[in-house]
């Protein structure tokens, strides 16, 4: 009995896949000048979601999900060697061609995917996720995002408030009498020093613009006065 040309890993990863594109796959290691391993075929969506948000696949619309898809490694070391890579393109493009199955590989892409290789979409159009889904996906997004703004919008009320408490805590008045000029207006960074000590950074700032607004106000009036 003639042995299956790939390791029982790879059989394995098969399950589920297209039996045209496994035919590929099959053909392939017969031929090919090194081991091929499949390391991925048919994935779930929570699958999917989990490499797209550790940064391993940047798609939900896979063609994994619906079993049109492989991964492809070299045996000798398990790692995406672009040489043997090379060789195993070769072998598929080969073997696709003597089977009559259009396939694409993931290394011909510009955002190169050099170990996938699937069936041509053309030939084989079936979508790896449903547009519902993909615009579930989106709504999603742009909920967070508004949440994300309104969150924003409502520390920036707090802290405004907070620096509104702040300058109604110190008693001398901001602008002071003309008659006392900038000597009152120092007197009260002192005053306000003391009341954003109370306070967190976020309050020290707004109040600091604050009060350099009106003391610039103070001195402008001291100088027209004059």
């Amino acid at each position: 009995m003639t042995p299956h040309p790939l390791n029982e890993r790879s059989i394995k990863n098969l399950a589920g896949v297209h039996p045209d594109l496994v035919r590929v796959v099959e053909q392939a290691a017969l031929r090919c000048d090194v081991p091929i391993v499949v390391t991925c075929g048919l994935r779930t969506i929570d699958e999917q979601k989990a490499l797209k948000a550790a940064g391993k696949s940047w798609t939900l619309n896979s063609r994994h999900l619906t079993g049109h898809a492989v991964d492809l490694v070299d045996a000798d070391n398990y790692q995406y060697d672009i040489p043997d890579l090379d060789k195993i393109a070769k072998a598929m493009r080969e073997a696709a061609a003597d089977l009559g199955t259009p396939i694409v590989w993931g290394g011909d892409w510009k955002s190169k995917d050099t170990p996938d290789f699937e069936l041509d979409r053309k030939a084989y159009p079936a979508s790896g996720i449903s547009t519902g889904t993909l615009i579930a996906e989106k709504v999603g997004t742009i909920a967070k995002a508004r949440a994300t703004i309104a969150a924003t919008v409502g520390t920036g009320a707090v802290v405004a408030k907070e620096a509104a408490d702040a300058v109604s805590g110190v008693k001398a008045p901001l602008i002071p009498p003309v008659s006392d000029g900038i000597a009152q207006t120092v007197t009260n960074v002192a005053g306000w020093s003391k009341v954003l000590g109370s306070h967190d950074a976020s309050v020290f700032v707004v109040g600091a613009a604050v009060f350099a607004g009106v003391a610039g106000l103070s001195w402008a009036i001291a100088k027209v006065r004059q």
